[in-house]
């Protein structure tokens, strides 16, 4: 019963690997992993196991009867030719690195911070007018910025070592900072206000974290010159990183007294000079990168790391529209073009993925062009970010239209009224109380899938007190008109309510004794344009930015290709033009302004989806004609059908 069959046996013998065939095979193949206190950045010599040396391995010899040997070798070969390429980019006095061709896994967990940032800041922090607008961008170019930072250092010097771990131990603390200060983050400022003043102070505590993590990538880059420093070619760039990332530093530190609580007047100054400071040190190490070849981006995987950033921010686009499904959906009750909205919003993010991962290439380009398209995707994520987060609060848009049209068409549905006749008198006082009754049936229908915590009807007690007014009769027209506004003004506000749209608190003050609602009806149709102007904006400037990213990215192009670019400008140009519609001239006391239709209509995400589907359409026609014309050439060339 001990005797292990023979079949078993043969299976044991296979899969017992050794280093080699003499007096080594009591040691086996596989290695305990340790990680080293410091690692150098440098390639070292190694050899695959496909070079043998002294002694052939059994782990190839038994490799070599397996399927898929072929595709392991094809693999060595490609990527030994990639080396052997990269090798001959560099010149006399530049060294060789060691770069993984793959985001590694410390580098994904680095980006779910930045995830987690982007989406905790975007639950709190609403695009309700120009102000909340540069807030929410004026926040993600210091989270981008300091995220482009980090990962130009990993893609080029990072590797698996106790130091690099406790720098990006070092860098999670960053991002931690920046969730906390997020909330508050805020760069319009009140003088003498309480939330100033809490913005002013998030805002110094931010500027020290800024400063905390340019300290880091200067320890790093000093640590790379110090590995680096026998190469001549190395020792400036190096050193050009190192104090330009020490330099931003010092800047941000300097930054937090213009945040000081007790002079709110230089804020708006040291906001400034935080963009700046991005700025410069981007335009800086770029550009020291780009005078040799060892520290440009070409063969890391930058490309790699920039596209799973881009699928991230996607990601928060479908959070967004999935959270704007739940609102729409909280009465579980969704109309055709709800459902269409909810339709063009997939599309939308779906054919902006195949737009860029189609278009994508990993072979080499010039190091200016590489980080032009590096670069590049900044605003190109801005954009995306702002045509997400459009699109779902559009979505709810729609969603209220729907509730609050019925409520509107029963409202100026007035029955003919004499100012000069009794009320009471028939058929005019049959028809008034049929009015109001019709009236009240459709109020409490709209507000019935929205019950409050107590089972009680959500209808806002303004409506209720005006729809009593008006029971009993009356027989004054303008009291009768101005109660009608009352309920409409105050529906379309309680309606709002029901999904966490409410009008800006600054602009309410002024209207404090004002209980009709037309002025809150006014605040909240203007969040509303101002999503829409940043909407089309946002979908036009994002295909422009995917047809840069085209020109830039794509080694080979076509002189049909072109035509496809110009297309696209087109059709992009075309979309922001459609922000235009919100100009104060074309819709200043005209109630039949295009813009009024247009955003009251369920074309505005579709109009999107059908612009992107013709340029997926456009590009897929071209590609085929390219295709097929080359396969006739290589036909006639060889003389053979293809």
């Amino acid at each position: 019963m001990g005797i292990i069959p023979e079949a078993l046996k043969r299976i044991t013998s296979v899969q017992q690997v050794f280093i080699t065939e003499k007096d080594e095979t009591s040691f086996p193949h596989r290695k305990p992993k340790y990680t080293p206190l410091i690692k150098s950045p440098l390639k070292q010599n190694k050899h695959h196991h496909r070079h043998l040396g002294h002694g052939k391995t059994l782990f190839a010899s038994v490799n070599a009867t397996h399927e898929g040997t072929d595709t392991q070798q094809e693999a060595l070969d490609e990527e030994e030719d990639e080396e052997e390429r990269e090798i001959e980019l560099l010149e006399d006095g530049e060294p060789e690195l060691h770069r993984a061709r793959e985001t590694s896994v410390v580098q994904l967990f680095y980006d779910l911070f930045f995830v987690a940032n982007l989406t905790t800041f975007t639950s709190v922090h609403e695009i309700s007018d120009t102000d909340s607008l540069r807030s929410y961008i004026g926040f993600f170019v210091i989270l981008w910025g300091t995220w482009f930072q980090v990962a130009k250092y990993d893609v080029r010097f990072g590797n698996d070592s106790a130091f690099e771990r406790i720098c990006k131990a070092l860098q999670f603390g960053v991002m931690v900072g920046f969730a906390i200060t997020g909330p508050n983050f805020d760069v319009t400022f009140e003088t003498d206000t309480p939330a100033a003043i809490l913005a002013l102070q998030t805002d110094q505590t931010l500027t020290l974290i800024l400063m905390a993590s340019r300290l880091i990538l200067t320890v790093q880059y000093l640590s790379v010159f110090w590995w680096l420093k026998e190469f001549p070619r190395a020792r400036m760039p190096l050193i050009i990183h190192a104090v330009t990332s020490l330099g931003a530093a010092l800047i941000f530190l300097g930054l937090y007294f213009s945040f000081d609580p007790s002079s709110p007047g230089n804020a708006g100054l040291g906001i400034i000079g935080w963009y700046v400071a991005f700025a410069v040190e981007a335009a800086i190490i770029l550009g020291a990168s780009a005078q040799v070849s060892f520290l440009s981006f070409i063969y890391t995987p930058m490309v790699e790391r920039l596209g799973l950033l881009t699928l991230i921010i996607l990601g928060e686009g479908i959070i967004a529209l999935c959270g704007a499904i739940q609102k729409v959906g909280s009465s579980l009750s969704f109309t055709g073009d709800v459902i269409g909205q909810i339709i063009s919003g997939v599309g939308i993010i779906y054919f902006i993925w195949m737009l860029y991962y189609d278009q994508t290439e990993k072979k080499r380009v010039g190091r200016l062009r590489q980080e032009l398209w590096t670069i590049l995707h900044f605003p190109f994520h801005i954009c995306i970010l702002l045509l997400v987060e459009g699109q779902a609060t559009l979505t709810v848009w729609l969603k209220i239209l729907d509730l609050i049209n019925p409520i509107y068409d029963t409202a100026f549905d007035i029955p003919y009224f004499d100012p000069n006749s009794p009320v009471d008198v028939p058929p005019r006082g049959a028809a008034l109380t049929s009015y109001l009754t019709n009236l009240n049936s459709t109020i409490q229908a709209v507000f019935k899938g929205f019950p409050t915590a107590d089972g009680s009807t959500s209808v806002p007690w303004q409506v209720e007190d005006a729809l009593v007014s008006l029971m009993p009769g009356v027989d004054n027209y303008t009291y009768f008109d101005g109660n009608i506004s009352t309920i409409y003004y105050n529906s379309f506000t309680g309606v709002c309510n029901l999904f966490q749209i409410e009008a800006p608190k600054q602009d309410l003050t002024s209207d404090n004794n004002d209980s009709s609602g037309q002025q809150s009806v006014a605040d909240i149709t203007n969040i509303f344009f101002t999503v829409y102007t940043y909407f089309f904006i946002a979908a036009g400037l994002t295909l422009i930015a995917l047809t840069l990213l085209l020109r830039l990215g794509r080694r080979e192009k076509y002189r049909t290709e072109f035509f496809v670019m110009t297309f696209r400008y087109l059709i992009g140009i075309g979309l922001a033009l459609l922000a235009l519609m919100n100009l104060p001239s074309l819709q200043l006391n005209n109630d039949h302004a295009a813009i009024y239709t247009y955003i009251g209509s369920p074309w505005m995400l579709p109009t999107v989806l059908l612009s992107y589907l013709l340029v997926v359409v456009v590009d897929n026609l071209v590609a085929y004609h390219i295709r097929k014309k080359y396969l006739n050439w290589r036909s006639n060339s060889l003389g053979v059908a293809v």
